[in-house]
């Protein structure tokens, strides 16, 4: 039995150490500001269908892997696939984000999670609009945040 009551008390102790920095609020702030700004313009570079804006906000150096409706991708240029294939016939496409949600986790390191609806013209006229969920996982590269993985996915 003491086997096991140490046993959980050092696990709490680890657990305890790697949840996130200590930071003040200011740097919470200033990292979440950073955060929205870049979402922002991943947001920009979605509706125009700006496949390079996409690419750069991304570093998939550490192979996290990424997840879209169930299915897991084991790269970043899988999800551009997917991307080019979603987007054919698609004349505009604009997102509405209802909520959204920043994690900062240490000065290197936020979540952020976010729900919305989407609304895509085809070119043939008709409009699909649809919910969607996202996570995405952020890091600092290079003193630039970047999409280290997301999760996305089409609530039912």
């Amino acid at each position: 039995m003491k086997r096991i009551v140490l046993m959980i008390i050092t696990f709490l102790w680890i657990c305890s150490g790697v949840y996130s920095q200590e930071l003040t609020k200011n740097q919470k702030e200033k990292i979440a500001s950073e955060i929205v700004a870049d979402f922002e313009k991943n947001i920009k570079a979605s509706e125009s269908f700006d496949a390079k804006g996409l690419t750069d906000c991304v570093d998939d150096t550490l192979k996290a892997g990424f997840m879209n409706n169930g299915i897991f991708l084991n790269s970043f240029d899988e999800v551009m696939r997917n991307y080019d294939e979603g987007i054919r016939g698609v004349k505009s496409l604009k997102y509405s984000i209802s909520n959204k949600r920043i994690t900062v986790l240490a000065d290197n390191a936020a979540l952020l999670t976010a729900s919305g609806n989407v609304s895509l013209v085809l070119e043939d006229g008709r409009i699909i609009t649809g919910g969607f969920a996202w996570t995405f996982v952020y890091t600092k590269v290079n003193k630039n945040w970047k999409i280290i993985h997301t999760h996305m996915s089409t609530p039912r």
